[in-house]
Formats: structure tokens, C-alpha cells, sequence
């Protein structure tokens, strides 16, 4: 792999990608909730607030006490998304026997939107992508030399994948089941001994991954394939269409979003299957996909979050990327290979429509500069009440007087006016900054029209997504400024 020239020139494109403009957008809601998950007791916070395993807070927690800028925190999911490209190129090698289609499935997995996103996100994501492409390294590694060394390395790397997401263990399962029941690998040597093995692994990771799983799922959060709804049980045919919606769209999640990457890609990969699909490994890794996605998919019939979630289905890409290599490269002998450069042409364009309005248009919410305002702009005596779902971004990012914050207990998509009115009417009058972030709409800023008729709207700052409105004791005179 040292020695490939074509994955380091992947492998630096890819890792530019990833780097640049990693510190340009404020942490979003999610970002920062990531972040105090993993501030003081790591195993008891994150439960409360993030509800995943613990390993990427644990991470976090360490990479976190040398610093806690956007750049810097966000450059531990970065390093592991860099880091994901050649376990994807391994993977592709040890599936397919041929560096072409390693080197293919490298360069789809460094320019798919998704990957780029989560390595410049501070989610626990890049670190699942990187640890289930090594998982399944490892693992056919171990069906072709079954020695202890590489029995162990795939019951650690088990172990840790259903650590850093829950949705994991369906990919764990499929590899224990197709170990155990695919007749094509019924005459490995050692093939109990690295079931058992895997499943030690497994079972190890069992007291961390369930610490915080009841609480999450008593949460009701509705599980999903791709959109939030729920498998119909009722309709045979509602629910076949549903299913075949979903593949394309969960195609379409690990490819290009469109419907028509869904149905192009999945279509490639489907194509790699059968043409690489001759050796027991391929045939065994292609098991391992259908049997961990229909797990998924079964977990959204039965309405099980978060084993029924897309983004929990995120160990089965880079099986994905591989595949759709191994179908991009199996046409390289069509019309002199112009089919097999347009489809590599394809994926790069694909890649540059994302990039533009990935750094062109904001994401998240932009709460620096409204805690940038405000620390220019409050007075001395001035009060800060923080709507619920601003919470997480304000405390990271203000720095002022904690005596001036009152921490608001209704989120934006109920009556939070009625919270405004009875915070503002319990104190003496004084001039009042609203601060909103997650969840903040124009139709949501114009319920602000009920705020109390004693107070009126004398200076606002709106970013993207979040905002401060300052509501002052109401003067003769007075009125609304323009926005800024």
C-alpha cells in the first residue's frame, strides 16, 4: 500500500478536502452537544445529552484538554475521516485482489459528500466509517490466514465499532452469522475459533455500549430507512414500495443524495457483487451487507431507534464504496474504458456541485458572531435569556458575566413567547436580549410581536439560524430597528 502512488495522490486530495475551511462555520446544536458530552464524567454526560456509546466522547475528552477552538476540535473527526480513505483502499484490496479497484473505491470514498461532511463535523460519524472499514479488513484477512494475531485485531476492532455507534452491531451480527451459517465458508480453517473470538470481542464492549442504549430508546425518537417514517405493516405492497424507495435512497445517502446517484451507484455496486461476487470472501462480504441492511430495515419495521436509523446504517458503506468500485472497473474494457473514466469523471463533478454549496451556503447555526454582538453590545445590567435549543452553542461560545444568563426551558417550536413574557414580568424592568439558534425560522421570529407590550424591540442581530433581539423598557418614540 506504501509503495501505490495513486492512493497517496487520493489520499492527499482527499485529506485537502477534509481540511480546508474546517474552522470557518460556528458548532452547530449537534456539534456542541458532542462537545459537553464529553466535558467532566464522560460515561454520565454523554448519556444525557447525546445518548451514543462512549468511545468518541472519550476521544473527545482527551483531544479536547489541549484545546477547544472550531479547527481544533474538529480536527479529531477530521484526522479519522483522512484516516478512512486507505482503510477503504485495504478493504477494497483484500475483497477484490486487484489495486485498481482499491484505488477506485478510495477516490469514491474521499470525494462522497458525507464522509467529507462528517470529517468536518464534531460527530462521532468518521470514526464509525473508519473503524467498520477496518472491521471488515480485518476480518477477510482472517478468512484468509486465521492466526491468532489477526483473530484478535478483528475482536478489538468489533469491540470498538459497537463503542463508537450502536447501529454497529448489526454489522458485528452479519459478520458473526455469515461465519457461522454461509456454506461457502463452511471449510475455514479455524472458523468456530474466530467466531468465538468475534464474539468475545463483542460481548467485552457489551457493560459500555448498553450504558446509555435504554435511556435512547425510551427517547421515541422515530426510527427511519432513510426519511422519518415507519415501515408499513399493513400493505404488502406499501410496504415493498417503501423498501425499494429506501435502498435507493440509503444509495443515494452513501453516494450523492439524488435520486438518480441512488439508483446509479446502487446500481454499480450491485454490478461489482456479481462480478466480484466469484471467491468465498466476496460472496461472504456480500452476505454481510444484505444480512446487516435488512437487519436495519427490520429494526425500522419493528420501530426500534436507534437500530432502524440511516445514519446508524453507516457501517455498511464503505462495503458500498468497494462494491460500486468493483462495478466501475469491471466495465474499464467498454468502449477503450471511456465508460469506466466517465463514471470516475461522474463522481468527481459530483463532488464539485457539493463543494460549492458546501462552502458557499452556511450550515448549522451561526452563534460566534451573535456572541460576538453581544459582547460588544450588552451593557453593564443587561439580561441574556437563552431559548432552550440554544443552549449548548451559547455556552460555548459566551464568555461574558454568567450572573446576566437566564437558561430558558421551552424550545421554539411550542409557546416559548409565554416563557419570554413570564421571565421579563418576574424581574425589575431592565433591557432584555433573547437569543435563539436551533430550530429559529422568520416564521418563528414573528411570534416576537406577542413579546410584552411594556418592552419594545430596540437593536437585533441575526446570523444564520440564530439571533439576538434586545427588548428594552418601552419609550415614546420607539421602534423597531432594521435588521443586520
Amino acid at each position: 500500500m506504501t509503495r501505490d502512488r495513486w492512493l497517496w495522490a487520493v489520499l492527499l486530495l482527499g485529506a485537502a478536502l477534509r481540511l480546508y475551511g474546517l474552522g470557518e462555520r460556528s458548532l452547530s446544536y449537534d456539534e456542541c452537544q458532542q462537545f459537553w458530552a464529553s466535558q467532566g464524567s464522560f460515561l454520565i454526560s454523554n448519556r444525557e445529552i447525546t445518548l451514543d456509546p462512549p468511545l468518541f466522547p472519550a476521544l473527545l475528552h482527551l483531544h479536547s484538554l489541549v484545546g477547544r477552538s472550531e479547527t481544533w476540535l474538529r480536527l479529531l473527526p477530521c484526522l479519522l475521516g483522512i484516516l478512512g480513505i486507505p482503510a477503504v483502499y485495504v478493504l477494497g484490496y483484500r475483497l477484490a485482489g486487484d489495486r485498481l479497484t482499491a484505488r477506485v473505491a478510495a477516490f469514491f470514498f474521499s470525494l462522497a459528500p458525507y464522509p467529507i461532511r462528517y470529517s468536518q463535523s464534531l460527530r462521532v460519524y468518521s470514526l464509525t466509517l473508519w473503524l467498520c472499514a477496518l472491521l471488515l479488513a480485518a476480518w477477510l484477512a482472517a478468512l484468509e490466514n486465521n492466526n491468532p494475531h489477526r483473530r484478535w485485531c478483528v475482536a478489538a476492532l468489533a469491540g470498538l465499532g459497537l463503542l463508537a455507534m450502536y447501529g454497529v452491531v448489526w454489522l458485528a451480527g452479519a459478520l458473526l452469522a455469515v461465519l457461522l451459517f454461509l456454506p461457502a465458508l463452511r471449510k475455514v480453517p479455524g472458523r468456530v475459533r474466530l467466531a468465538c473470538t468475534l464474539g468475545a470481542g463483542m460481548a467485552a464492549a457489551v457493560p459500555l455500549y448498553v450504558i446509555s442504549l435504554p435511556t435512547q430508546m425510551a427517547q421515541g425518537t422515530p426510527p427511519t430507512f432513510y426519511e422519518d417514517k415507519f415501515l408499513p405493516r399493513d400493505s404488502l405492497p406499501g410496504a415493498l414500495e417503501f423498501l425499494g424507495k429506501g435502498t435507493l435512497d440509503l444509495f443515494g445517502y452513501y453516494s450523492f443524495i439524488h435520486p438518480a446517484s441512488g439508483a446509479l451507484f446502487g446500481a454499480l455496486a450491485v454490478l461489482g457483487m456479481i462480478r466480484l461476487g466469484r471467491t468465498r470472501e466476496v460472496s461472504a462480504s456480500v452476505g454481510v451487507f444484505v444480512v446487516a441492511v435488512a437487519g436495519a430495515a427490520a429494526a425500522s419495521a419493528l420501530r426500534l431507534y436507534p437500530f432502524g436509523a440511516t445514519r446508524q446504517m453507516l457501517y455498511a458503506a464503505p462495503l458500498f464504496y468497494v462494491f460500486a468500485a468493483g462495478g466501475i472497473t469491471s466495465l474499464r474494457s467498454w468502449v477503450r474504458g471511456w465508460v469506466t473514466a466517465i463514471l470516475l469523471a461522474v463522481i468527481a463533478a459530483g463532488c464539485g456541485v457539493f463543494l460549492y454549496r458546501y462552502h458557499r451556503e452556511p450550515g448549522g447555526q451561526e452563534m460566534r458572531p451573535v456572541a460576538n454582538y453581544l459582547a460588544h453590545h450588552a451593557q453593564s445590567g443587561d439580561r441574556i435569556l437563552v431559548n432552550k435549543d440554544a443552549i449548548p452553542q451559547f455556552r460555548f461560545y459566551y464568555h461574558g458575566d454568567p450572573e446576566a444568563v437566564t437558561w430558558g426551558r421551552e424550545t421554539v417550536i411550542r409557546d416559548y413567547v409565554a416563557e419570554v413574557n413570564d421571565v421579563i414580568d418576574s424581574a425589575p424592568p431592565r433591557r432584555w436580549w433573547l437569543v435563539f439558534s436551533h430550530g429559529w425560522t422568520e416564521d418563528r421570529r414573528a411570534r416576537l410581536v406577542a413579546v410584552d407590550a411594556r418592552f419594545v424591540l430596540t437593536d437585533r442581530f441575526e446570523a444564520h439560524r440564530a439571533a439576538a433581539y434586545l427588548f428594552a423598557p418601552r419609550a415614546e418614540g420607539a421602534s423597531a430597528p432594521p435588521e443586520r
